[in-house]
């Protein structure tokens, strides 16, 4: 697994211990369903896997906003670079990322109107509904899914926009899967201490990035210092 993907599958992790804040409450509600066993499993684990659905077509929208930009030479080290450094700032200052949206005004009404289209799925909170209920929660409004969307947009491709985004939805699935199995169980308390380390794995994500753009930047030198005749010329 290189290190773009480990980097995405670290942002989701860290991601969820942020995400006990707002997905958390979600996770928490559809915890309170009927069933058990077996089917309590595979109902949280739709609910999950509809989330990375949603990431995932996020990523294809990131990436194919980065082939669009692909003709901009240098800005997959630029784009990596800023977001290793924001995240570096995050964990440093402990900033919640969400505070950012507050500047984005049209955010407000969409929150809204995903919170309603949530109302309806958990007033009927069925197994068939779950993965539903996955797929409007992962359109909320959320700092770091929009890091991690500057991050696919660096891609500059599709598959791996797609690729990237659905590994930072797997990334995700371990705590809030959890908190959805066995939430009644967790105190409040014990939650927020937990989302308390959150801020050090910014730290090693930041420090991740920092490393995939100094590895891009060398990629672009070696293409850059390859004498004209190795490089591999193909007519169409």
């Amino acid at each position: 697994m290189n290190e773009l993907y480990i980097t995405a599958l670290g942002m989701g992790f860290a991601g969820s211990f942020h995400c006990l804040g707002m997905c958390g409450p979600i996770a928490l509600a559809i915890q309170g369903g009927k069933s058990q066993g077996p089917q309590q499993v595979f109902d949280r684990l739709l609910y999950n896997f509809g989330r990375a659905t949603t990431y995932t077509l996020l990523g294809g929208f990131a990436g194919l906003l980065g082939q669009g930009l692909s003709w901009l030479v240098g800005y997959q080290v630029y784009l990596t670079a800023f977001l290793g450094v924001m995240m570096l700032a995050f964990g440093i200052f402990a900033v919640n990322p969400d505070k950012l949206l507050s500047f984005i005004p049209f955010l407000g009404g969409w929150f809204q109107f995903v919170r309603k289209q949530l109302g309806k799925f958990l007033r009927n909170a069925k197994w068939y509904n779950f993965f539903s209920i996955g797929i409007m929660n992962g359109f909320l409004p959320c700092g770091l899914v929009y890091m991690a969307m500057i991050a696919a947009l660096s891609t500059s491709s599709i598959s791996e926009g797609m690729s990237y985004m659905f590994m930072f939805g797997l990334g995700t699935i371990p705590m809030m899967f959890a908190v959805a199995v066995a939430g009644q169980f967790i105190e409040t308390k014990v939650r927020n201490q937990v989302r308390r380390i959150y801020p050090v794995l910014f730290l090693a994500m930041g420090g991740l990035l920092l490393l995939r753009a100094y590895n891009i930047h060398q990629s672009s030198q070696q293409m850059a210092d390859k004498p004209m005749e190795e490089v591999e010329m193909k007519c169409h």
